[in-house]
């Protein structure tokens, strides 16, 4: 299953309803810190459903040698598109994870609990084509993801730029 289909399968796990249009900022970049390296291109898109739901999701468009698995975030904004800065705690359900070659993995998730750190800024926050549809978000992702299982050290930071 690839980056961007665990993005939407979360979505229309934590209650997006299925069907709903999705828009993409252009100008999507990001980089791999720490543990893991490297750069890439990505697409940020917000899914909106019935009720007022919404999740961002950031898909990467272009592979990391070397990263076998790539989730840059994906997360519930529900009530947060506006722009302002929002940490983990302020964000609904969702996760950021990288697999390294080797086996480790390393996330930041918002479930019923927390781990790691994410900071998410909206700089922008746009209606979609004629003020209607799914909004259009620009700003800035930080994510701290941590090692999942016992006796690994290290950690990754994600920083994406959507402009």
């Amino acid at each position: 299953m690839g980056p961007r289909l665990e993005g939407i399968l979360l979505a229309l796990l934590v209650g997006a309803a299925p069907g709903v249009a999705r828009t993409a900022p252009p100008g999507c970049s990001g980089t791999l810190s720490g543990s893991v390296t490297g750069k890439f291109a990505c697409e940020v898109s917000v899914t909106t459903g019935e009720g007022g739901s919404a999740f961002l999701v950031i898909a990467p468009t272009t592979r990391v040698d070397g990263v076998p698995s790539l989730v840059p975030g994906s997360f519930e904004v529900t009530g947060l598109l506006a722009p302002g800065t929002y940490r983990l705690a302020d964000l609904g359900m969702g996760k950021a994870a990288v697999a390294a070659e080797g086996g480790t993995l390393y996330t930041a998730t918002r479930t019923t609990g927390q781990r790691g750190e994410v900071t998410l800024v909206f700089s922008k926050v746009e209606k979609g084509a004629n003020g209607k549809g799914t909004p259009v978000v620009r700003g800035t992702y930080r994510a701290r993801l941590l090692p999942a299982g016992g006796g690994k050290t290290g950690e990754v930071v994600v920083e994406v730029k959507f402009q």
